[in-house]
């Protein structure tokens, strides 16, 4: 196990441990009452009957996503079981473990309350907005098609997407310039202009992968 890997397992053991879980670093498979076919999870927390397996990835980390999808499979048979991953080494901040999931039915109604910040031409504010429904229909996605990608990266979640063929080369492109551009706007560091229009393509691209994947229909889907 890397430094990089020890320090993050530490970081959401603490946090889980903070949010009332009862936490087990390595645990033993004696305390798992099913067969997970010789793997072992970083982390096991429990909390009033919740029990959550955790694996701690670097980018760098030989395990494919088949065997994640295939452990996935295995503790989503189990009541009261979750199996997250979380990605650390990356290049932007991981997303935790403890992070709320969008419930996929609340997705329509968030795009629809982008219209006010189009509406006061606070196109800049729209960014980072965009960017969070997008992120979430992409983790909902990842959860359809198997892969427990919740706690990933946002970076990471890009790269799994791209991986399962969820997203092409060319929405790949379009998702890292949105990202660049979330990250800039949040950080107060952007020197770009963004127009009514630049913000129109993104909320179109956007609307168009959330169809794509099921999470949105196509009324909800086409352009205004």
């Amino acid at each position: 196990m890397t430094n990089i890997e020890s320090r993050a397992i530490e970081k959401i053991a603490n946090e889980l441990k903070d949010d009332g879980y009862v936490v087990v670093i390595e645990p033993d498979s004696a305390l798992i009452p099913f067969d997970l076919r010789g793997y072992r999870p970083d982390l096991l927390a429990t909390r009033d009957g919740e029990n959550l397996l955790v694996e701690v990835k670097t980018r760098n980390h030989s395990r494919s996503l088949e065997r994640y999808r295939e452990i996935a499979a295995i503790v989503s048979q189990q009541k009261n079981w979750r199996f997250l991953l979380s990605t650390v080494g990356e290049d932007t901040p991981n997303s935790t473990v403890l992070d709320g999931a969008i419930e996929v039915d609340a997705l329509a109604r968030l795009m629809k309350q982008l219209d006010p910040l189009l509406d006061g031409e606070s196109y800049i504010l729209a960014v980072p907005y965009l960017w969070h429904v997008y992120i979430a229909g992409m983790r909902a996605a990842g959860r359809r098609a198997g892969v427990p990608i919740d706690a990933t990266s946002d970076s990471s979640v890009l790269n799994y997407m791209y991986s399962l063929g969820e997203i092409s080369n060319e929405d790949l492109r379009r998702s890292r310039e949105l990202l660049n551009l979330r990250n800039e706007v949040a950080h107060g560091v952007t020197s770009t202009t963004i127009s009514r229009n630049d913000t129109l393509a993104l909320r179109d691209f956007v609307k168009k992968k959330l169809a794509d994947w099921g999470l949105l229909s196509s009324a909800d889907a086409i352009p205004q």
